[in-house]
């Protein structure tokens, strides 16, 4: 069983990842960067809870940090079964499927990485038809696995690489991936829609989202993301950019993303932004907009995971809106109103009234004043894009029931906050 893999940042290794003890308990993880990576002109650190330095970083701060990389729920069991991994080895998963990760991180065993077999299939197209249409939540996930690929969260992940003509591909051994397939999810139907109307509307009316666009990939609904974490050079040729989740950034482990299991608060979000990272008025700007829109939008699954940071050589920023849903929209028997985050005393996630507004602005050190200012514009500015958003996508093919559905939701909530 391995027990010490390279980590790499930006392709170059940075530093070793290890393990020792047969509990694998998150007191038995080790990180430590190479020597001839602290020798080089302002090298950048994996994360903000990792800083750079001569001596190890030990313990959950470091298991946290990796293991936040991983897949969660059914997607990781898949992949655990898939792989023959015993359940919650999350060293193991990492050397099995660290290759890709979020940003610019690949995490691999001390040795030749294994090469992609030829004439291995790559179109997505034709790997999502062969899974058939009865794939459950999970399944799809795993076309990555032998190619090494790892992405957060509860969701089918499938990073791919959009080639010539539209065509989506896994992306060969070592190739950056451009975009993340979402196919819609078996339990949840039509999220797919719902997530694309959040993404839609966030930029329709200013906010810094990320770019989507509904697909069917081998006659399966789904939506295709433009990754933040990517650019292109001057060539045209694809770079990674550095990033982390908040839970990374904050120390906290990923199973703790939701305040009430005892995950990060949005006042500590905020302390991260403006005290410990001094990143300035204009992501302080995003943060509080994050926050309204969420609300507006009824996202009551708006965690720690769906703020991230990125880093670049000469700063730290954050990352574009990305995971944005109106849970509203959805039946509550399937998923709850409760804000993953609290907004004031605020039991559901439409039921936030001024109270709790002026109880957020206490706790994140906003002006009680600019955070009404804030409220008032995002939810008017909603209510009037949030029809022409909706009816772009249904014209690219959206479902229109889901999505009639999700405008009376948004435009209902929006009215009520005004």
């Amino acid at each position: 069983m391995a027990d010490q893999l390279e980590v790499r940042l930006h392709g170059r290794v940075v530093g070793a990842l290890s393990i020792d003890g047969e509990l694998r308990s998150p007191e038995d993880w080790r990180f430590r960067y190479a020597d001839d990576y602290l020798r080089t002109d302002r090298p950048m650190a994996v994360s903000v809870s990792l800083p750079t330095r001569d001596e190890a970083h030990e313990g959950a701060v470091v298991r946290n940090w990796f293991c936040n990389l991983l897949p969660e729920g059914l997607v990781r069991e898949a992949i655990e079964t898939r792989l023959k991994i015993r359940a919650r080895d999350d060293f193991e998963i990492l050397a099995a499927i660290g290759g890709e990760c979020a940003g610019a991180v690949s995490i691999g065993a001390l040795r030749a990485p294994p090469q992609l077999e030829t004439g291995a299939e790559r179109d997505l197209g034709t790997l999502v038809f062969e899974q058939g249409p009865n794939a459950g939540d999970g399944a799809l996930a795993l076309l990555g696995t032998p190619h090494r690929l790892s992405l957060a969260g509860a969701q089918d992940k499938i990073p791919v690489v959009r080639g010539i003509g539209g065509q989506l591909l896994l992306p060969d051994m070592g190739e950056p991936s451009t975009h993340i397939l979402k196919p819609d999810s078996a339990r949840l139907r039509h999220l797919c829609e719902l997530e694309a109307l959040g993404l839609r509307l966030a930029k329709a009316i200013g906010l810094n989202a990320v770019d989507c666009e509904l697909v069917d990939v081998g006659g399966r609904d789904a939506l295709l993301v433009k990754r933040y974490d990517r650019e292109r050079d001057a060539k045209g040729g694809i770079l990674r950019v550095h990033q982390e989740d908040f839970c990374q950034a904050l120390g906290y482990q990923g199973e703790l993303k939701y305040e009430s299991q005892g995950g990060p608060s949005l006042g500590d979000c905020s302390q991260l932004i403006r005290h410990r990272l001094r990143l300035g008025p204009r992501a302080l700007q995003q943060f509080l907009d994050w926050i309204v829109y969420c609300v507006v939008i009824g996202n009551a699954d708006a965690h720690a995971k769906n703020l991230s940071l990125l880093h670049r050589p000469e700063r730290i920023e954050l990352a574009p809106y990305y995971d944005l849903v109106p849970i509203i929209a959805i039946p509550e028997t399937l998923i709850g109103r409760d804000p993953a985050l609290r907004i004031g005393s605020a039991a559901r996630i439409d039921s936030v009234d001024p109270a709790d507004w002026t109880e957020l602005a206490r706790t994140t050190g906003f002006g009680p004043r600019l955070v009404r200012q804030r409220v008032t514009a995002v939810a008017e500015a909603a209510m009037q894009a949030v029809e022409k958003a909706a009816a772009q996508l249904e014209a690219e093919g959206g479902d229109a029931a889901t999505l009639v559905h999700a405008v009376r939701a948004i435009r209902d909530n929006a009215s009520r906050l005004l």
